[in-house]
């Protein structure tokens, strides 16, 4: 439970989180056309099309029934997978990073082992930090690494969600980076994993 500090939210039981980051609120009810959902304080981004509700308040929320009212707080960075039945059914060419912009910094946390092995118990893993530095006409990435695992996709595949300019200039480690832009106004730009730090300007 978030913000236990506010008695309001004490008697809430539809809302959960997983960490600080994602923010989920089941549809219990057969039938429901809507639901009321809380929202802590900050940006959250509805998942499926990147609308943003400020929080600190409550939200009428649209349920159909291919869609579950779930939300991404502005400032977090989300791998992607592809979806697999199994570990390793698909051989992953590059990770998807999903950045949420939000103006501040922010910190997440990417943990990556073996999946399937025990190697992780002789410290054969991988954590990594990212800090997102947002301003109204900028955002730096910056990631630091620790562990000994060794990932098999040598690329990310970022995407730039809810940045409030438009991007006229990207570099990685000092040097200029191609981005593109999708007909949705989203913005993509591909990284070596173990990029350092990345500036976008606007």
């Amino acid at each position: 439970m978030v913000e236990q500090h506010i008695p309001t939210n004490w008697q809430r039981e539809e809302e959960f989180c997983f960490g600080d980051k994602i923010l989920v609120s089941p549809v219990l009810q057969p039938g429901q056309k809507s639901k009321i959902v809380y929202l802590p304080a900050g940006d959250w981004f509805y998942y499926f099309n990147n609308e943003v509700y400020i929080g600190g308040k409550e939200h009428t929320i649209a349920t159909p029934l291919d869609e579950m009212p779930l939300f991404i707080r502005g400032g977090s960075v989300i791998p992607e997978y592809p979806v697999m039945q199994y570990t390793g059914e698909k051989k992953v060419e590059e990770l998807q990073l999903n950045i949420y912009f939000s103006e501040g910094v922010h910190r997440s946390y990417v943990y990556s082992d073996h999946g399937d092995t025990f190697a992780y118990e002789q410290d054969i893993y991988l954590e990594k930090c990212f800090t997102l530095s947002g301003l109204k006409d900028s955002l730096s990435i910056k990631q630091t690494r620790d562990g000994l695992f060794t990932e098999r996709y040598e690329e990310y595949k970022l995407q730039l969600i809810g940045l409030p300019f438009a991007v006229k200039k990207v570099k990685t480690d000092g040097i200029d980076t191609k981005i593109q832009k999708d007909e949705q106004g989203r913005y993509w730009i591909n990284v070596a994993r173990e990029f350092e730090n990345i500036l976008i300007e606007g």
